[in-house]
């Protein structure tokens, strides 16, 4: 495991309200936002179980309460994890297609594909002896090969590189594709400098423990040499956290968003193999009301967190008829059955009232509750050009109202314990 310790930076960028994205609402999604300088992969763990997310170096919680479209943190026990026969057809089509079994233009409703890629409608199926079971890793790992089309005519070579993010036009050639031609975005919206502040420009840094290396990395889908697809991910003590999944949409027969998730989870499985705590897949945010997120929840068995006491739910036994019937709702009330591995819960220090709750952004702290001694003589922040010293020492501290607010609402947002542990700068 890695000695070195490393500090995490941070600037407050405080509240923010935004148009959504997601329902299109003007002025309805809000925020309280930090912008990390730097972040330690067990300090981003731990805000992400509190149901913060980052997008490039900001880091951002949103307020589900009075935000439009809810958003809960979702997540899926990798080692619990079993296809369904829709997944497993993903798999079969993409590496029948790397193998050179299938082609996208030679399938039709009811015509039997042969090997040779020709079709056979008048031929009546034949039956299929029972297919042995495989596990996901070794479906997965079946679609990769080497094989030049000199060699195999028919077929392709694949293969997945995972390497540290960076930035290469290859890599935003696939993104400015993707945002244009998937989600519509102006072409004079994309730009280097967006791709590289969105999915290049990370606050974590590499950590080396055990054989996983921790931090920000770019999964690569090369095909037949040429880069088809590139998964953003994050890979932390307890999970590898889903970023953002570009691909070219040339290639957008092979279902490559679903074939993702599935890769994305074998991944974790490899992991678990040698570091028994990072057995869980993050899939960033669910929006229960947003019908493109929907397909987060197939994948079982999944949780959801609960944006009060930031324990874990199963969103089949519990979230799934709570969000029927309500937009927001906290999973703890009235539901003794959580799921089996949950978060620490909020602290008795961290809890409040039902009629203070009902005012302040969902899983906060009530910043009057902040014992101004004890509490923030322990929050850091950098003075001068290098000394750190507890905010409490700061002129501004005592004579500004505004500044002892705005610290106190970045303490309520971040739980006393992580407040203790990050660094203002």
């Amino acid at each position: 495991m890695s000695t070195k310790q490393q500090l995490s930076i941070v600037s407050i960028v405080g509240n923010n309200t935004s148009d959504c994205g997601y329902c299109n609402q003007d002025d309805t999604s809000y925020t309280f936002g930090i912008w990390a300088h730097a972040l330690s992969c067990t300090d981003y763990q731990a805000l992400i179980d509190r149901g913060w997310r980052r997008s490039g170096k900001y880091v951002y919680k949103p307020d589900l309460r009075r935000s439009c479209c809810p958003q809960y943190t979702i997540r899926l026990d990798a080692t619990e994890f079993k296809t369904t026969k829709s997944q497993r057809k993903i798999l079969h089509k993409f590496n029948r297609y790397i193998h050179g079994d299938w082609q996208p233009s030679q399938e039709r409703p009811g015509d039997q594909v042969m090997k040779d890629g020709k079709t056979d409608s008048k031929k009546p199926p034949h039956k299929k002896e029972p297919a042995k079971e495989t596990t996901l890793l070794e479906t997965i790992h079946a679609g990769e090969q080497e094989k030049s089309k000199a060699e195999e005519p028919s077929g392709h070579s694949f293969k997945v590189v995972l390497e540290p993010s960076s930035f290469t036009k290859e890599k935003y050639e696939i993104y400015r594709k993707y945002q244009q031609e998937i989600h519509h975005d102006p072409p004079h919206k994309i730009t280097a400098e967006g791709f590289k502040r969105f999915l290049v420009d990370s606050p974590l840094d590499q950590e080396s423990h055990g054989d996983v290396e921790y931090g920000s990395y770019h999964q690569k889908y090369i095909l037949d040499g040429t880069l088809v697809a590139v998964a953003i991910l994050d890979i932390l003590p307890h999970c590898v956290s889903s970023v953002y999944f570009m691909y070219d949409p040339h290639y957008a027969f092979l279902g490559l968003g679903n074939y993702s998730a599935l890769r994305e989870i074998s991944l974790v499985q490899e992991f678990h193999t040698s570091s028994e705590d990072l057995k869980y897949y993050y899939m960033g945010y669910y929006i229960h009301s947003c019908e493109k997120m929907k397909y987060k929840a197939k994948y079982h068995p999944s949780d959801l967190l609960d944006p009060d006491t930031y324990d874990w739910y199963s969103y089949n036994d519990v979230c799934k008829s709570r969000l029927d019937q309500h937009k927001y709702t906290s999973f703890a009330n009235n539901s003794p059955d959580k799921s089996s591995s949950s978060s620490s819960s909020a602290s008795a220090t961290e809890t409040h009232t039902k009629d203070q709750s009902s005012t302040l952004p969902s899983g906060w702290m009530d910043p009057k509750s902040i014992d101004e001694q004890n509490d923030l003589d322990q929050v850091l922040i950098i003075a001068g050009k290098s000394q750190v010293v507890p905010v409490t020492m700061l002129v501004k501290f005592h004579e500004s109202s505004e500044f002892r607010d705005e610290i106190k609402d970045y303490v309520a947002s971040l739980g006393l314990d992580l407040a203790h542990r990050l660094i203002i700068a």
